[in-house]
């Protein structure tokens, strides 16, 4: 089965007070501020080349509005639109966007929004394109370079997760299972690596986490340090995950929207033939924070 799509391209997340957000943003995570339309301000991390990968719109609520994956080829959006079609799944076309091209809007069976697009401005990132520095001076905060993957929930994860496998090609990567064998989580790919998306136990459309890699050990303590030092609450790590094998960080904007630094660098790649890794229910402290071998609270119960 051959790649159709790249990554996930960008999410949109709400806020309740957009300049306050911002500066959490742009000054402690440390995404690039690259646009502001109305309501609605764009970023990036430092390392991406595109326009931006995180929406942030001033709303009454928080949680997430959207997210959107980039096809590898405009042609995809062709094909996965005859998908729609043949699955009986109701679209809207989107001529545009801020900054990006012809899009494919429907609604997932987790109450989630969701989109597919190709085109958006090239921008390049914060390096030279010839022979250019590892990294860019001047970094604020934790200087995160990219989006990662997002963390949802749906009141029936299988039938979610069988859709985005079934109609957009996902492939499962790693599974938590009930005592009978159905998959009660599960975290999907498109990409070579862990994920791009997760989908949990929830209520519809709700939005667990947005992930930011860092790509050391020292860049996820430095992360906690600077999570610290600007007073931000977290809610769990450093720490570990069973589960993909990533570091990570959990903790929460100004807004109340979970958010993770996500240590990639110590997360496997998957290959096209690779079978799922399934955890039983019996081990699901050790399957999400493997160290701790506990879940809090409020990892299972507060999301937005």
């Amino acid at each position: 089965m051959p790649y159709r799509i790249s990554r996930l391209g960008h999410v949109e997340i709400r806020s309740l007070d957009l300049d306050r957000d911002l500066d959490h943003y742009v000054n402690v995570l440390g995404l690039q501020l690259t646009g502001r339309e109305g309501k609605t301000a764009y970023l990036k991390g430092w390392d991406e080349r595109h326009a931006y990968s995180v929406c942030l719109t001033e709303a009454d609520r928080a949680g997430m509005v959207r997210m959107a994956f980039r096809t590898v080829d405009p042609e995809d959006l062709d094909y996965y639109e005859r998908r729609l079609q043949d699955f009986g799944v109701k679209f809207e076309v989107i001529p545009e966007d801020y900054r990006r091209g012809r899009a494919l809007r429907f609604l997932a069976p987790s109450g989630h929004t969701v989109e597919l697009y190709h085109e958006m401005d090239y921008t390049g990132n914060l390096l030279s394109s010839i022979n250019p520095a590892p990294w860019p001076e001047g970094l604020k905060g934790i200087g995160v370079p990219r989006l990662d993957h997002t963390l949802v929930t749906a009141p029936q994860p299988y039938t979610a997760i069988q859709f985005f496998q079934d109609v957009l090609e996902f492939r499962v990567s790693e599974q938590l299972v009930s005592e009978d064998g159905t998959p009660m989580a599960a975290w999907l790919w498109q990409r070579p690596a862990p994920h791009d998306l997760a989908i949990v136990p929830g209520r519809a459309g709700g939005f667990h986490h947005a992930a930011f890699v860092v790509d050391s050990t020292d860049a996820l303590f430095r992360a906690a340090d600077i999570l610290a030092r600007h007073k931000v609450r977290i809610d769990y790590g450093p720490g570990r995950h069973g589960i993909t094998r990533g570091t990570t960080i959990y903790f929460f904007d100004p807004s109340g929207n979970r958010l993770e630094t996500f240590g990639g660098y110590s997360a496997y790649q998957m290959d096209p033939d690779a079978r799922p890794i399934t955890w039983t229910q019996d081990q699901i402290t050790q399957a999400v924070f493997y160290y701790a071998q506990e879940l809090n609270e409020t990892f299972l119960s507060v999301y937005t």
